[in-house]
């Protein structure tokens, strides 16, 4: 028995995504038909957005990639009770996207895609919605004519599967202005109001503090307020159990070396921040940085580079 996905196209103007279709036989251009009794776990969508996806194995900050640019749709799937390979779940859809005449750009698995690392450049949703065994994966990126391009990463538990399918399709929407003011390097993305920072950081893992203020090159948090620390710190006093790790990310302006330790410094400024001012539990709150080893987006202009210049809270544990 099969579970069938249709991928719809969109026009320039609408964000379809992934829509469910309940019949084998029914699919357009882009339409899949998944293995198993596939169900749905998991779904975020991104307008007008960029993705980076690797393209050879991982080597380290080298590891090449393309950065596909539109309307992202990112979905997951939980095959239960299934005993397919993570080989036996991603081959068939490679078949199906050969037929529709994308070209494989990478395929690999777990240990010869580069494992731990390989699997971190990737954006996938959280657990439980998808679940990864570094030891146990298969990932592949196609892209067809028009630029449309799909990402499939297959993994297993012990009694079921897991998959993401990420598609990309470029739009015709105009990119975001940013503008921030000379005298401080701005991370440019606006903080959310409380629940919408709380219900991106529940659905995707992880949430951009879009409005700290450093000075360029250093390490110091600005005196603020900052409305995006108040809702975290909001979110994370009412919720005890959360656990997060504060991200710092630079652009790829200087060596990497002093680029990760800048980045950590800064992420261990947020920290001490929410801990004095705010009054969360130091217990809740971890830091690192990665410097520039995760763009959000192409450092090849100055509006990608600050974007790419931010502190991120990702959820570590909810125990």
């Amino acid at each position: 028995m099969t579970f069938s996905l249709r991928l719809a196209l969109c026009l320039p103007t609408l964000f379809c995504g992934l829509i469910c279709a309940g019949h084998a036989q029914a699919r357009d251009l882009f339409g899949l038909e998944l293995p198993g009794a596939a169900s749905e776990t998991g779904r975020h969508s991104e307008a007008a957005s960029a993705e980076p996806f690797p393209v050879r194995a991982y080597q380290g900050v080298d590891t090449p990639r393309i950065m596909a640019e539109g309307d992202i749709e990112r979905v997951a799937y939980r095959l239960t009770g299934t005993s397919l390979t993570s080989y036996q779940m991603i081959s068939p859809l490679r078949e199906q996207l050969e037929a529709q005449g994308f070209d494989i750009l990478f395929t690999c698995a777990d240990t010869v895609c580069g494992g731990f690392d390989f699997r971190y450049l990737l954006d996938l949703l959280p657990e439980p919605a998808m679940h990864v065994d570094l030891g146990d994966y298969q990932y592949l990126v196609a892209q067809d004519d028009s630029e449309r391009v799909v990402s499939i990463l297959t993994s297993r538990a012990p009694t079921s599967g897991f998959m993401q399918i990420t598609t990309v399709v470029p739009t015709d929407a105009p990119p975001v202005e940013l503008t921030p003011p000379d005298s401080t390097e701005i991370l440019p993305q606006l903080a959310q109001p409380t629940g919408a920072l709380a219900t991106q950081l529940e659905s995707r893992g992880r949430v951009v503090l879009g409005d700290l203020a450093f000075d360029t090159g250093a390490a110091t948090l600005g005196d603020g307020p900052f409305a995006s620390l108040q809702r975290l710190a909001s979110y994370l006093m009412t919720h005890p159990e959360v656990r997060i790790v504060l991200v710092g990310h630079t652009d790829n302006v200087g060596a990497l070396d002093s680029n990760t330790a800048l980045s950590r410094k800064r992420a261990q400024s947020v920290r001490q921040r929410l801990i004095s001012r705010y009054g969360v539990s130091s217990a809740q709150i971890s830091a690192e940085g990665i410097g520039y080893l995760a763009p959000l987006v192409s450092n090849g202009t100055e509006e990608g580079r600050d974007q790419n210049r931010r502190v991120e809270a990702v959820i570590a544990s909810t125990q």
